[in-house]
Order: structure tokens, then C-alpha cells, then sequence
């Protein structure tokens, strides 16, 4: 049975936007969670929380300069496009021996049939090229083609185990965060990397299924001739695969192996759904930033959902794109008309404007109308004893009150009541 959350709250504060830079163009409420069982997480996570390590935040949609939207796939009705095909078959062809990144006519675009062709015409791959052609293109078993193939030129070797340190990682994250988000060499410290990828909150939940991993957080490692070339952190959870983090080599980059880890998560969807996890049948990559170029390459995983933020209700990617196109921020379900897209001049949100009145982030509760009675029913830990926030007469002052309504407001009636919150004294 899964134990009790413990969470305490951080509530909302901005700082500088990783994505475009702005200064304080990102603002977020946050929690960090000391012990979190997975079902309430999956929770969180449909309302459009995400975690980085034990914290856990929630952007303000309306207030950051880049809105963070949480997308799906189901997995089940995953359709693989053609450049998707030819990204596994080239990566499969690699391990096999029959594709040489430094030729430049071996990587040139062509259909599926092209790059069968410059295999040979022996009946081994002829038999190969029928198993890959589009019209009968079996995802599940061409992803698992190049695991464990003692007859090809390179072995790959996939391992998936709980969260955990090595060195290796730790080697591996450090070449990646400096040669592929230029972080300073000084910051990308063994701790950090604990903090982030290693540590998690998530209870481990044991699943009476022989072939089921359980819930948790796990790491995938890809090992190329026994050397760790990727590590994918993921967190398995009750209805998703949920994409934490990749970081790989980057001598390895024309394998395009992080495009290749998302379908290779999408098939592990897929098997954990047919091994009997019937509500598992989700991917979850993450936020979609529609002004980020280099998060376009998510919704080329379709058919894909965006997370409305004040309804919490799923539309479909391409809706939702084609609003993004005219709104920096926009609730898919209720969306503005005429269209107002922000410009120099016509900003949706300025934080300097002094007519500016604050208000809750979309999807949250105003905190001002949170009662005191709504609050009694919290539960507190105080002093190793887990009490309803109401049946403690110390804490009834004015700034706990006011901080319990607002991490109400912020993560619910339903989990404010389920999870624990922490009181540190």
C-alpha cells in the first residue's frame, strides 16, 4: 500500500526564463516533495505540474514570457511518419554494420526503399527490407531488432533499472551538459546531478505482474560495445510514461538518438499496455513551448494532445498549434476572439504595466476566496504526528493561514487533502 505524500510549499516566485533568457520572465508555484506515491503524482501531473528532482512546479501561464504546455501521446494510436521509419531503420542499419555516418551519400534523404537498397541485395536483407517497408511496418519489432544482435558489427545493450548514481552517468552528464547546453564546467557538479536525476521522490510501487517494472522512476541506459552512450530518466506511473530527462554522447549525434529514445519510450508504452497495465497506455513528453524551435520536434509524435490549463481537458495538437500560432497564451477550450497576438506593442501579460491587476494562474483557485473552513481539512504533519490542519490551535495564526490557502488553491481540495504537508519547526 502506498504510503503517505509529504510535501511542503514553496508558493510562486519568478526567475530568469532557461528557455529565451528573459530576466524574471518565468513564473512558477512550486512544492518539494520529500515522499510522493505515484498515483498522486499521475495526479499532479494532469493538472499540469512536473518535477525536476524532489521539486515540483507549475508554471504561470499567463505570467511567464515562454508557456509551458504539458503534452501526450497515446501510444496505442501512435502512427510512425515516414522520416520517423527512416530515423530507426538508419540507427538499426549502424548497429548492423551497413551505414557509415561518414559517407556522405549514405546520408542522404531517401524513401525507406532507398536506404534499404544501399544494404545489398543478399536474401538476409531483402528479407529485412520486406520486415521495415512502410506498408507493413512493425514499430514494436523493429526497435527491439538491434538489442542484444551478437552477429552485428556493434551490440547495443538497453538497461533499465531504478534511479540510481554511477560515475559513468555522472561522466556522461557532465560531457553533455557542456558540449550541448554550454553550461559553465564548474556548475556541473556531482551533487547537482544527484539533485536532478538521480533523487527522486516517487514511492516505488511493486505491480503483481512478472512482466511490469513496477512505478517509479527508473533510468534507461543505452551501452554501445559496452560503453554508456545515453541515459533516458523516466517515471512510470499509473497511466503514463513520463519523460523526465536524455542526455546522451555527442559523439553520437548523428544517430539523432534522442528522437530515437521517444519512440523506443512510446513502444515501452505499448509493450507495458499488452503485458497488462491497461491504463498505462500514455507518453508524456514533457512541456511544448510553441516559440522553442527545439521543442518543434514533439509534436511529429502524433497524434498528440495538449493539456488545456484552466480546464485540464485534452485537445488535439493540431488545434492547439494553430491557436499558438496567434496567441502567446491561450486556453484551447475558451480561446479569444478576435485573435490578439502579442507583439512589442500589444503584450497578453507586462509585468510593468501598472494596470496590471494579479490573479491566480490559470486553473488554479483564488486563494483570497479559500476559507478558513476548506483549510481545516488539510492534512499536516506537526511534530511526527499527522493531524487535519484544523485540529491544531497553534498553527491557526494569520501567515499560516494564509500560506495553507494558498497551497490549497494551488494543488486542490482532492490531493491538499491526501497528501501531507510538512510543517518544519
Amino acid at each position: 500500500m502506498s504510503k503517505f505524500s509529504l510535501v511542503y510549499s514553496h508558493g510562486s516566485h519568478s526567475s530568469i526564463c532557461g528557455y529565451c533568457g528573459s530576466n524574471f520572465g518565468s513564473s512558477k508555484f512550486a512544492i518539494t516533495a520529500t515522499s510522493l506515491n505515484c498515483k498522486e503524482y499521475q495526479h499532479l501531473v494532469d493538472r499540469g505540474w512536473r518535477r525536476s528532482g524532489g521539486y515540483i512546479y507549475k508554471p504561470h501561464m499567463k505570467k511567464s514570457c515562454c508557456p509551458q504546455y504539458t503534452i501526450r501521446l497515446d501510444a496505442n494510436k501512435f502512427n510512425v511518419s515516414k522520416s520517423q521509419r527512416k530515423l530507426i531503420n538508419r540507427f538499426n542499419r549502424y548497429i548492423e554494420g551497413t551505414y557509415d555516418p561518414s559517407n556522405n551519400k549514405d546520408n542522404k534523404d531517401g524513401d525507406d526503399e532507398g536506404d534499404e537498397k544501399s544494404k545489398g541485395n543478399s536474401q538476409q536483407n531483402k528479407s529485412k527490407k520486406d520486415t521495415r517497408a512502410s506498408s507493413g511496418f512493425d514499430l514494436v519489432k523493429i526497435i527491439n531488432e538491434a538489442e542484444d544482435r551478437q552477429d552485428w558489427k556493434h551490440h547495443l545493450r538497453i538497461v533499465f533499472e531504478k534511479s540510481s548514481f554511477s560515475r559513468e552517468k555522472y561522466e556522461l552528464y557532465y560531457k553533455y551538459q557542456i558540449n550541448i547546453h554550454n553550461d559553465d564546467p564548474s556548475e556541473v557538479t556531482e551533487g547537482g546531478f544527484r539533485r536532478f536525476l538521480v533523487n527522486s521522490p516517487l514511492q516505488f510501487e511493486s505491480v503483481n505482474n512478472p512482466n511490469t517494472p513496477g512505478y517509479g522512476s527508473f533510468h534507461q541506459c543505452y551501452y554501445l560495445d559496452n560503453k554508456l552512450i545515453a541515459v533516458a530518466v523516466l517515471d512510470v506511473l499509473p497511466k503514463c510514461i513520463s519523460s523526465v530527462y536524455f542526455l546522451y554522447d555527442p559523439d553520437y549525434n548523428f544517430l539523432q538518438i534522442g528522437k530515437y529514445s521517444a519512440l523506443r519510450e512510446i513502444v515501452m508504452a505499448q509493450e507495458l499496455y499488452n503485458a497488462g497495465l491497461q491504463d498505462l497506455h500514455w507518453y508524456y513528453m514533457g512541456y511544448y513551448i510553441h516559440t522553442c524551435q527545439k521543442m518543434k520536434y514533439k509534436g511529429q509524435y502524433k497524434p498528440s494532445d495538449l493539456l488545456d490549463p484552466e480546464t485540464y481537458e485534452w485537445y488535439s495538437f493540431d488545434k492547439c498549434s494553430a491557436l499558438l500560432d496567434k496567441h502567446n497564451y491561450v486556453s484551447f477550450a475558451n480561446p479569444p476572439n478576435p485573435p490578439n497576438p502579442p507583439t512589442e506593442n500589444n503584450k497578453e501579460y507586462d509585468s510593468d504595466d501598472d494596470d496590471y491587476v494579479d490573479e491566480p494562474p490559470p486553473g488554479m483557485l483564488d486563494p483570497e476566496k479559500v476559507s478558513d473552513k476548506d483549510i481545516e481539512t488539510i492534512k499536516v504533519n506537526y511534530k511526527g504526528i499527522i493531524k487535519q490542519f484544523g485540529d491544531i490551535p497553534e498553527l491557526k495564526n494569520d501567515g499560516i493561514k494564509n500560506r495553507m490557502k494558498e497551497y490549497y488553491a494551488a494543488v486542490g481540495k482532492e490531493l491538499a487533502e491526501r497528501m501531507v504537508y510538512k510543517f518544519y519547526y
